[in-house]
């Protein structure tokens, strides 16, 4: 048989919904004409549509550089990568479509999707806006902008642009699903699952759909229903990797971490490149104390798009943990949050050891309070002019290259004070608002609201009123109190000190004048650790990596007590055991020597 004729059998395969038959009936055409390039931009095409990614690429690629303009190549190439999560490397055939045909709304709007997917918001934006002035009316335009609004975080205005389509396009499956994830990202989780069971219902097969009821029946903690969802899923050779890496986050929530970790496993097999698959794995193996099988996936961190967002690395040689550090410098550089600079600072000590001159670059906020830390010979804060050095380290991947292991964790700092001036104004200022006879507490319930996992880890301070009926005076350290929160803050018994927290500085200083810091995961905790403050520290049921599974101790800070959920989202329980800990707190604070 011809390969026309074989090349046409796979068309009929392919438009059928039979891709593997399809993929066969093109290879065959390739093997009678090596250099049939319909065939081959069409195999590269179910190849791309079942997974493959790379040989599609690949495949499609070499058709381009023999008819660089072909306009359908040039789309399917751009959808491809856009499958495979490679949103900047889509851009090109995009651009290249987009100077064939200025004025397509089509391509107007992949071009908006795929510049939003790659985090470049005002562009995503600026386009949407073209393609809606060219064509008011073009669905795909309005898509594009109503979601490019969702990522820039204006939801309110994203989920007015989605129901007005809705009432001009009733029941189109597209509207719904990204409607839905408009209320999942509003954290509106019920609607959410309404939203993806109407685009369901339109269309049973909608994988996307399918993928983010998974996704909101996880929130609303239905694990085994999302497991199961996910399940149908780990079939589909587009979602496959993405359905397996979040049915292993699934599994965790629910305790099964060796699953867990089978399923990131499946979802890596399924996806080699697959970025979330492997620094999930790494978190899970943390988590469960594996440092040596957790550190070297967790440097996966440096390909996902925070990392992308933290800027340039210097020009310098990345220091491998191998090449002799002897007189000669080093640049460690800040990753993360506040707290992660806290926390691993303490090996920068280890650099020094090694005859390193070392240089830290930390978050502006730090930069104060970091610069008596012992060890380093110099620090700057990230936006500043940085020094030439002869290698430079992410400060994360130390904990790696030094082989740190969970019985050779070292302790944290020593000598790092809040400055000496400022703890004697705090001590003033809280004798002179409180009764000396009383231990002084401070409050932290709530975190960075723009953390990826605020809503876990932050509670509303209301929860805490039973804590404050004990004879103690309470401080809150919170340097932002939410709208929520305002008016229980106003009529309690909490010193509010919000406008003396003017920097890092004062709340370090704050800390040092308190007896017993109570507070959720954020940058406070591992400030009052790291000051060597007595901490008790308010955990979900799945916590954190450091702090690690049942333990009530921290092998990170020997100043921290633990209190853990037994169940998601139970803080009732927390506060109940802080509140039955803290009568034994106040009689062993009652034989303190005097301030």
């Amino acid at each position: 048989m011809a390969a026309s004729q074989w090349h046409a059998q796979g068309i009929r395969h392919h438009r059928a919904g039979h891709p593997e038959q399809a993929e066969q009936m093109y290879r065959q055409a390739l093997r009678e004409w090596p250099g049939h390039l319909d065939s081959q931009h069409m195999l590269g095409l179910v190849l791309g549509q079942r997974g493959h990614t790379d040989e599609a690429v690949t495949l499609l690629e070499d058709v381009l550089r023999q008819t660089p303009e072909d306009f359908g190549v040039l789309t399917n190439l751009a959808s491809i990568l856009g499958l495979a999560g490679r949103h900047e490397a889509a851009l090109a055939p995009l651009r290249q479509l987009l100077k064939q045909a200025p004025d397509n709304p089509d391509v107007l709007g992949s071009l908006s999707e795929a510049l939003r997917h790659a985090g470049r918001l005002d562009e995503a934006l600026a386009v949407s806006e073209r393609a809606l002035a060219i064509s008011p009316g073009h669905l795909r335009a309005r898509l594009a902008h109503a979601n490019a609004l969702k990522r820039a975080g204006r939801f309110d205005e994203s989920l007015a642009n989605f129901d007005q389509l809705l009432e001009e396009h009733p029941q189109t499956p597209e509207i719904l699903n990204d409607r839905g994830n408009v209320l999942f990202d509003l954290r509106r989780f019920e609607e959410a699952l309404i939203a993806f069971d109407l685009a369901l219902a339109a269309r049973p097969a909608y994988a996307d759909a399918i993928f983010n009821r998974c996704n909101t029946l996880r929130a609303l903690h239905r694990f085994d229903e999302a497991i199961e969802g996910y399940d149908q899923l780990s079939g589909q050779s587009g979602l496959a990797a993405e359905a397996l890496n979040n049915r292993g986050a699934s599994l965790e929530m629910t305790g099964r971490y060796e699953e867990a970790l089978q399923s990131y496993a499946a979802a890596q097999a399924a996806n080699p490149s697959h970025v979330m698959a492997h620094l999930n794995a790494a978190l899970c193996h943390l988590l469960l104390g594996q440092f040596e099988q957790g550190w070297p996936l967790y440097r996966w961190r440096m390909l996902s798009a925070e990392a992308a967002m933290q800027g340039r690395a210097p020009a310098c040689p990345e220091w491998d943990g191998e090449a002799a550090l002897e007189g000669r410098s080093i640049l460690v550089l800040c990753e993360q949050g506040l707290g992660d600079s806290l926390q691993f600072c303490r090996l920068l000590t280890a650099l020094a050891s090694r005859g390193a001159r070392v240089v830290f670059e930390v978050q502006p906020a730090l930069k104060g309070l970091l610069s008596r830390l012992e060890g380093i010979d110099g620090i700057v804060a990230a936006g500043e002019p940085r020094p030439a050095t002869d290698f430079h380290v992410w400060l994360l991947d130390l904990p790696g290259l030094l082989g740190v292991r969970q019985d050779t964790i070292p302790l944290p700092v020593s000598g790092l004070t809040a400055a000496p001036g400022r703890v004697q104004d705090f001590s003033t200022r809280l004798q002179a608002a409180s009764d000396a006879a009383l231990p002084r507490i401070g409050l932290a319930w709530s975190g960075n609201a723009r953390h990826s996992n605020d809503h876990k880890r932050s509670l509303a301070l209301a929860l805490l009123a039973p804590l404050l009926k004990q004879p103690a005076c309470f401080v809150s350290l919170q340097p932002e109190v939410r709208p929520g929160d305002s008016d229980f803050l106003a009529r309690s018994n909490i010193l509010d000190l919000q406008s003396e927290l003017v920097d890092f500085e004062a709340t370090a200083a704050l800390i040092a004048s308190l007896d017993l810091v109570i507070c959720v995961d954020t940058s406070v905790a591992h400030l009052a650790a790291t000051l060597g403050r007595p901490v008790w520290l308010m955990l979900p049921a799945k916590p954190d990596w450091r702090w690690q599974l049942q333990r009530s101790d921290s092998p990170w800070y020997p100043s921290v007590r633990l209190f853990r959920q037994p169940r998601h989202d139970d803080w009732n329980t927390v506060i109940a055991d802080i509140e039955a800990a803290l009568p034994a707190f106040m009689r062993s604070w009652q034989t303190r020597p005097p301030r």
